[in-house]
């Protein structure tokens, strides 16, 4: 088959939980023996330099357009008062990035073009004008379950507002985009039943993140250690709301209990684009800020257990799936193990409260048999109900079920 991948920011280099997503899948189909093509906006958050289009370019031809998602707060405050439309999503409305698709789509012809979010979908009749590929929505998450969350969580009553606002907004976005697509192609199994009630009534195939066959940083293989010295990370996009809400709160509401109770303990966070208000937390005692890392697996395979605080969000944590690969030890909320079969206490830990948190880290420094029990189960699932070829494999054979 010929797929084109259409992004709204680069899937290489794969650092962050939605780079992952989009690379892995595009990278195992790619082995499968399919020819990808990637066509993707840059953005100023999300650049493409050229020494990693030159190795982005050795997996796949890769198209780029610059586009500028910049939040100007006039004209943020404009929409908010003279639109019903969602201000996040007009952000990736663009006259050369729909240019381009159109070029790309007279040039070529492909069996598949697959929209990487909800924010792809305005392009939809570009496409039909230009292309008789079936279009497949990839829904990373129900987008507007993450601004509902942040609503009911929000204090301050200006962003509450905004926030509720937003929510319903994208909400009916995703709804006005149901059926507009061919094939619908959820992350998880509770977005798809979400995404059904909106009225989807496409044929639809649940496809999760998915990890490297091998998750090792160079392509060694993984080796599982007791590693229970006093250090836990956290890892994400520090520009993203729900990871800014989580993090703080567990600096604020943890942290300071791990410390009196580990005096020599080290929280080592790692991110990109942390804003100011962020980074004055994290230059409080107990914390080793990181900055971005070059290598994720290095990074977590150095600093013992993955703490995922999470109170907002949809669809699925690609970070955990990539940390129980490695065989790292997570604790994460309910909500951070949405979507994921998992086992409370067996493949990975679950904790909703502070002093749950303060057990359960405490537990896994304590006991180095009980951290490497959590390490080789948390390996094992991963491995088996997330590895990547597979689940690019059980994909393509749903493309192949429809193309005409």
């Amino acid at each position: 088959m010929k797929i084109l991948q259409v992004s709204h920011k680069p899937p290489y280099p794969p650092r962050d939980g939605g780079a992952l997503a989009m690379f892995n899948l595009a990278n195992s189909l790619s082995r499968l023996g399919h020819e990808i093509t990637v066509l993707t906006m840059c953005t100023p958050k999300h650049v493409l330099s050229d020494e990693d289009r030159s190795r982005f370019a050795g997996f796949m031809p890769v198209h780029s357009v610059e586009v500028d998602t910049t939040i100007h707060v006039p004209a943020m405050l404009k929409n908010f008062l003279f639109s019903k439309k969602p201000y996040n999503a007009l952000r990736f409305i663009s006259y050369d990035f729909e240019h381009k698709l159109a070029a790309l789509l007279s040039e070529q012809s492909f069996d598949i073009i697959q929209l990487e979010g909800l924010y792809l979908t305005p392009y939809i009749p570009v496409i039909r004008d230009h292309s008789r590929g079936l279009i497949v929505f990839r829904a990373h998450n129900v987008e507007c379950d993450i601004w509902r969350h942040l609503a009911g969580t929000e204090r301050k009553p200006h962003r509450k507002l905004y926030f509720t606002s937003l929510a319903k907004r994208i909400r009916h976005l995703e709804s006005g985009i149901m059926n507009h697509y061919d094939l619908l192609v959820p992350i998880t199994f509770n977005d798809l039943e979400q995404f059904n009630r909106m009225g989807n009534t496409r044929p639809a195939h649940v496809c999760p993140a998915g990890v490297d066959n091998i998750p090792g940083p160079s392509g060694e293989t993984v080796t599982l250690t007791s590693n229970h010295e006093d250090s836990v990370f956290y890892l994400g996009s520090l520009d993203w709301l729900p990871n800014q809400e989580g993090l703080l709160w567990f600096i604020s509401k943890v942290l300071p209990g791990l410390l009196t109770s580990h005096p020599g303990l080290k929280m080592h966070i790692a991110g990109r684009n942390a804003p100011g208000r962020l980074l004055e937390q994290l230059h409080k005692p107990g914390i080793v800020f990181h900055g971005e890392v070059e290598n994720a697996a290095s990074f977590m395979k150095a600093h013992g257990i993955l703490v995922a605080p999470c109170f907002s969000g949809s669809g699925m944590r690609v970070k955990i799936i990539e940390a129980m690969a490695l065989g790292i030890p997570v604790i994460t909320t309910p909500l951070g193990a949405e979507g994921l079969p998992v086992k409370n206490g067996k493949d990975i830990i679950l904790a909703s409260r502070a002093d749950e948190f303060l057990q359960q880290i405490d537990k896994l420094m304590k006991f180095p048999d009980f951290y490497l029990q959590v390490g080789q189960q948390a390996h094992q699932f991963a491995m088996r109900k997330f590895n990547s070829i597979d689940l690019a494999s059980g994909l393509a054979d749903f493309y192949k079920m429809h193309i005409p």
